[in-house]
């Protein structure tokens, strides 16, 4: 999966989606519920297109009638297709959806409530993560859509680079954090950071500018959010993005804690702990880690597979550092929304609900790719972290 927010791709979306509503609101007033159909399923991870696949293939036994058609398209791709497709009437039946996307869509009328389904067969929310379910539930009590996994935070180590720095994974799990000095974790950060000459970047003559290996990455595409950067750090010292998550008005960058917490982060940059906006824009982090180049990322569970299957590399999963009111990660979860302008709508319904029941979430879970949404939890490494408002849920320890 790769949620990251782009401040500028939702104004677009919500521009586009609000011109599309009176023009999809209208389109495919004639259901069609029999014979065979084809739905088109939208999708941004090619990292998950094997396994929705299998979904699908269970999916058809299950429903000979109906065939799933995925369609992939890149991040930004995608949800500039969804708009074109709002407004030309060729959006997918159903496609997956974003707790930073979904309000938009439903202040649009461009996607399908899900209560009248959901009450006359019986789903129940019991089955997910606590809070998971509530998140696409607008004001007015309309259901968007049903959890289909979650999402949450961690760092992620080299372990030849930390054994080579004499520094325990124990050491990395307890770390703590403050926007003042940095606390134990800018320690480790310095640490493992290596200029061209050998130097650490804790002993005298470190040189920032001519740096080998950096302490910690940095992800350009998690900065405007926070939800895998930042955001983290700034709720452990109490900050709140909104005022109201996901359906607030006021965003609350004015906030000295936010503005500390950015501080710091351009300090590591200063220091050569991180390194500079353009190289990460130009690598990626992901990359950046696979090369050799940065000892420690910040990224999310869908990223585990491109981490784990590194070759050469040795992986840990660590929780993010333990800042004055304690460590939190950004949690959330997709959902699957239906077009309000399908044909399809009973066969589309059948499908989401395929999608968010045990017998997909098993084989998403066997893949190892997304965590499952249900209330078992995951033994992985996000265990210890707990949960923050970014674009999702009411913040609760896990």
């Amino acid at each position: 999966m790769a949620p990251r927010i782009r401040l500028r791709g939702l104004a677009s979306a919500a521009a586009v989606a609000t011109l599309a509503a009176g023009v999809a609101a209208c389109g495919g007033s004639e259901e069609q519920t029999g014979g065979p159909v084809t739905l088109r399923y939208g999708l941004w991870d090619s990292n998950q297109e094997p396994v929705y696949q299998k979904c699908a293939n269970a999916f058809r036994q299950q429903n000979p009638n109906i065939r799933i058609k995925i369609e992939l398209n890149n991040w930004n791709d995608y949800w500039g297709g969804l708009a074109r497709g709002f407004i030309g009437e060729t959006a997918p039946d159903v496609f997956t959806d974003h707790l930073a996307k979904y309000p938009q869509f439903a202040q649009s009328d461009v996607i399908q409530p899900l209560n009248r389904y959901a009450q006359r067969d019986g789903v129940s929310t019991n089955q997910y993560q606590p809070g998971l379910a509530d998140l696409w539930v607008t004001p007015d009590g309309k259901r968007y859509g049903f959890p289909k996994d979650w999402d949450t935070v961690a760092i992620v180590s080299n372990d030849k680079m930390l054994k080579d720095a004499g520094i325990t994974k124990q050491r990395l799990d307890s770390a703590t954090w403050n926007p003042d000095d940095g606390g134990t974790f800018e320690q480790i950060a310095a640490h493992l950071s290596v200029d061209k000459s050998g130097k650490r970047g804790d002993e005298p003559g470190f040189d920032a500018g001519n740096v080998k290996v950096y302490g910690l990455g940095l992800d350009p595409g998690g900065l405007t959010y926070g939800q895998t950067t930042w955001g983290g750090f700034a709720r452990s010292l109490g900050f709140q993005l909104l005022d109201k998550n996901p359906w607030g008005t006021k965003y609350h960058y004015d906030d000295p804690r936010f503005i500390k917490t950015i501080a710091w982060w351009r300090h590591m940059i200063e220091k050569g702990y991180m390194p500079p906006l353009a190289a990460s824009r130009s690598l990626g982090q992901a990359a950046m880690f696979q090369g050799g180049n940065i000892a420690l990322s910040i990224d999310g569970d869908w990223m585990i597979p491109t981490y784990s299957n590194t070759e050469n590399i040795p992986v840990s999963y660590h929780p993010q550092p333990a800042g004055p009111q304690g460590s939190w990660s950004m949690y959330n979860g997709l959902a699957d929304a239906i077009w309000v302008g399908t044909p399809y709508k009973e066969q589309a319904w059948k499908w989401v609900k395929f999608l968010a029941s045990p017998a997909c979430q098993n084989i998403v879970g066997n893949s190892a790719v997304v965590f499952p949404p249900s209330r078992k939890r995951p033994s992985g490494p996000c265990r210890r972290t707990r949960r923050t408002e970014w674009t999702s849920a009411p913040s609760r320890p896990i």
